[in-house]
């Protein structure tokens, strides 16, 4: 069974999320969306962890009976300042904590297998991932955050040589910074931020054509927006309706 628990006050400017998967009652593919977060992801039952990187279109997990998961789910924009290599070389990949963390890090995540209740692992978690924060604090790319921010604000509709511009930096090292950071290209990331807003209305304004919809969320056209669900979901965008 899958369920969501919010993150603490302070934290929810860097999490989205945490969430658990465990006592199903069959093994199942799990359906996952993009989303514009990067999810560290631990196993309890095997003792290990992993990093599933920020993702460009669904991917179909295969979870057993058995499994027992607890993840942290990051708005993509904060997790680069934690990770040691750009976070573009694990897009769409699940990859060992080793990637990512210190030995000595690593070695403190170990310690959540002793911890019996739900409640206790987050906890541990939140105080882990905050202390990393602050020790990683200036590591932070100021520019690519507030670019990923206005993305989000226009819903994925940007004119990224104005962007550029408008910073005083070239399109190019703007694109590479990014890429490092946040693990997609910025066309990318406003596509999915795209996806997101557009599949939102489409379940929330059930009285507005798919049509219109299309045109209102920045698509040239409806077979366009077609094309692009189609590509990140594996679905057409009325099955979200």
């Amino acid at each position: 069974m899958y369920q969501e628990i919010k993150p603490s006050e302070g934290l929810n400017n860097v999490i989205d999320s945490f969430w658990t998967f465990s006592n199903n009652k069959a093994s199942e593919n799990f359906k996952v969306l993009p989303d514009t977060c990067t999810d560290i992801i631990f196993d309890i039952n095997q003792n290990k962890g992993f990093i599933s990187g920020i993702m460009t279109n669904y991917q179909l997990p295969e979870l057993s009976i058995e499994s027992n998961l607890i993840g942290v789910r990051f708005k993509a924009e904060k997790f680069g300042s934690l990770s040691k290599i750009p976070l573009n070389e694990i897009k769409n990949l699940r990859v060992e904590l080793s990637q990512i963390f210190s030995v000595c890090e690593q070695d403190t995540l170990s310690q959540l297998n002793n911890l019996k209740r739900t409640k206790e692992k987050i906890n541990f978690l939140e105080k882990f991932i905050a202390t990393s924060f602050e020790k990683n604090y200036r590591r932070q790319d100021k520019l690519v955050l507030s670019v990923a921010q206005k993305i989000r604000l226009l819903k994925g509709n940007i004119n990224i040589s104005k962007i550029a511009k408008s910073n005083n930096i070239s399109l190019r090292q703007l694109e590479r910074r990014f890429k490092s950071y946040i693990g997609l290209s910025i066309k990318e990331f406003s596509n999915v931020v795209r996806f997101k807003n557009a599949k939102k209305l489409i379940k929330s304004s059930t009285e507005t054509s798919l049509l219109e919809i299309a045109f209102d969320t920045g698509f040239f056209d409806h077979s366009h927006m077609n094309y692009e669900f189609n590509r990140i979901a594996g679905e057409n965008p009325s099955f979200f309706r």
